[in-house]
């Protein structure tokens, strides 16, 4: 979905006998894009100046209607028993296998980096992050710590 700015100006653009590749370049939009961008504006038999006086929202939405940017409904996997899984005593799970079971009883649910997203969305929210710290209450010169790098 492109906004308001780029709809209007490549309109103006190519009305003005700019170059495809030029309004291209300008909006950093591809040729499907703008060719779309074109054949709507024909479509709605509209001049440029009532666009123009159009609300920005609205001239999105007649180029770019909410229906066709719906997509099916994916109910959210249940994460909750995933993140018990991961975290069972001498549990072997990790991420990516409770994926692969996730897409065994969901065929059509969420791809790989979809699944990891939220489930790192649900982890920030309920338990703080994944990144665990904890202070060590300690007498300086008491002992020494030795964090090696390499071999």
């Amino acid at each position: 979905m492109q906004d308001y700015n780029t709809i209007i100006g490549a309109i103006q653009m190519r009305l003005n006998k700019c170059p495809t590749r030029s309004v291209m370049d300008r909006f950093q939009i591809g040729s499907s894009t703008l060719n779309l961008i074109m054949s709507r504006y024909k479509a709605l038999e509209l001049t440029i100046d009532e666009l123009e006086a159009m609300s920005p929202k609205k001239v999105e939405n007649l180029f770019y209607p909410q229906k066709n940017l719906q997509r099916k409904e994916v109910p959210l996997p249940d994460f909750q028993y995933y993140y018990d899984r991961i975290h069972a005593p001498n549990s072997r799970v990790n991420i990516s296998f409770c994926w692969l079971d996730y897409k065994e009883k969901n065929p059509d649910g969420y791809e790989k980096s979809q699944f990891y997203e939220y489930y790192q969305r649900f982890v920030q929210e309920n338990y703080g992050g994944t990144k665990i710290s904890m202070a060590v209450n300690r007498k300086p010169g008491e002992k020494m710590y030795i964090d090696w790098v390499g071999d």
